[in-house]
């Protein structure tokens, strides 16, 4: 019994890990492609960059999700200290990527708004 569920586990935490690197990229697929649509529709810089900034942020948030849970995964059958330590390492550096991330994220979405609210009031439409 506890073959298969070591084995289970291991497939488990294969298969995270590989969408894991899927998600990453369609991240990066789709930042490449929004990039490209901006600078040719004309897009000014500061509006592009932080567009696909932010798009590939939030892949990159969900990446971080699916290999943390690959990792805590493949600790759950009888851990050592050492996976133990590696995956306390883990956790710890992701979980701050993940806060300065979010962090920056939601920063990111005040300044798209505030861009949006000025165009707005260019244009002479109320925001």
């Amino acid at each position: 019994m506890e073959q298969l569920l070591h084995a289970s586990a291991i497939i488990l935490s294969q298969l995270l890990e590989a969408a894991t690197l899927v998600l990453l990229a369609v991240g990066a697929l789709l930042a490449t492609k929004n990039l490209l649509v901006g600078a040719f529709t004309g897009a000014t810089a500061s509006e592009l960059s932080l567009d696909v900034w932010q798009g590939m942020s939030r892949w990159l948030m969900v990446g971080l999700e699916f290999m943390l849970a690959a990792d805590l995964v493949s600790t759950v059958v009888a851990p050592t200290w050492d996976e133990l330590g590696r995956l306390a390492t883990i956790a710890a550096i992701r979980t701050l990527l993940g806060f300065f991330l979010g962090r920056d994220l939601e920063l990111a979405r005040r300044i798209s708004l505030e861009i949006n609210e000025s165009k707005a009031v260019v244009r002479g439409k109320p925001p």
